[in-house]
């Protein structure tokens, strides 16, 4: 920038730089919370290299948030193939350490914050990104959303430390415990807001894949006990913020495309790891048939969103 006299004047190069960068498509991934049905997430990420979306930035809610870090911090197909070598790694007592069914009901009756202790998915983390890992070293930006325990209130960190964030993203109520961070306890961001596309737009994305693993119509969970129909209701809940938030994806600056949900023939409990393998390839070969579609079709992910969105 020239300096005249002491007013700052910007030159036709920056300003032809700003006029390029402004209306270059800024593609974001918003990846949804869904515990272990996060690997549908990675088999998703895989069909998207496959056809050559990448993402500029990416942020996630719960284990999305997770994946996001990983995303972030390599965003490439090599990258997702480390993620996908993570998730096949991981075993039930990996994440949910003491997760036999007696030893969790015994934990309900009882006094306390948590089912879990978070020491499996800060190992997770530390193993993945490491114990420093800053949201600044990433080499795109990216954003964990987090719910403030006493308010309510949506946050989307995006910068400092990564650890904290990514534990209170994915610390689900009553199942791992609130983490404190700057003064504030928080919990999983998936209590506000589970699939975090407007984050995405905020953070400057004008196209949003939306990868969201937990759309209540693609799994079938038995209503046997009052648990269950706690969950249920819980995942009901989440879901209406697709509904609400609608209206601002109706815009000619914004394009949002919300990748379909594998419909599955099997339950995967909230605490198994049992079905990594079939997720991830289901998610891959349903996604690929999508945007395999969608290249034919330019009008097709905004229809499926649409009829998405209605129903």
């Amino acid at each position: 920038m020239k300096n005249l006299g002491s007013r700052p004047v910007t030159s036709r190069v920056q300003w032809l730089k700003r006029l390029a960068q402004r209306d270059k498509d800024r593609v974001g991934f918003a990846l949804s919370g869904g515990g272990p049905l996060g690997a549908l997430q990675v088999g998703a990420l895989k069909a998207l290299f496959d056809h050559g979306v990448q993402p500029d930035l990416v942020v996630g809610t719960s284990v999305g948030a997770l994946n996001a870090a990983c995303l972030a911090f390599e965003p490439s197909a090599a990258g997702v193939e480390r993620l996908e070598a993570l998730w096949r790694g991981l075993r039930d007592d990996d994440l949910f350490p003491g997760s036999r069914f007696m030893q969790t009901w015994g934990r309900m009756v009882r006094r306390g914050d948590r089912l879990f202790d978070d020491s499996g998915l800060r190992r997770l983390i530390q193993t993945a990104l490491g114990s420093d890992a800053l949201f600044e070293d990433a080499r795109i930006p990216f954003g964990a959303v987090v719910t403030d325990l006493e308010t309510g209130a949506e946050q989307v960190i995006t910068s400092g430390p990564v650890l904290e964030p990514l534990l209170a993203s994915s610390a689900m109520p009553g199942a791992f415990p609130p983490v404190e961070i700057d003064g504030r306890r928080y919990i999983d961001g998936g209590v506000v807001n589970n699939l975090p596309i407007t984050p995405a737009l905020e953070m400057g994305a004008s196209t949003v894949y939306a990868l969201d693993s937990t759309g209540h119509s693609h799994q079938r969970r038995p209503l046997n006990r009052p648990m269950d129909y706690l969950m249920h209701a819980f995942s009901l809940a989440r879901s209406q913020r697709l509904v609400i938030e609608r209206r601002m994806f109706d815009s000619e600056r914004t394009k949002v495309i919300l990748i379909p949900t594998v419909p599955l023939d099997f339950f995967v409990p909230f605490t198994s790891m049992a079905h990594t393998e079939a997720l991830i390839a289901r998610s891959y070969e349903h996604t690929s048939r999508f945007l395999e579609a969608a290249d034919s079709d330019e009008d097709e992910p905004a229809r499926r969103l649409e009829a998405r969105t209605r129903g």
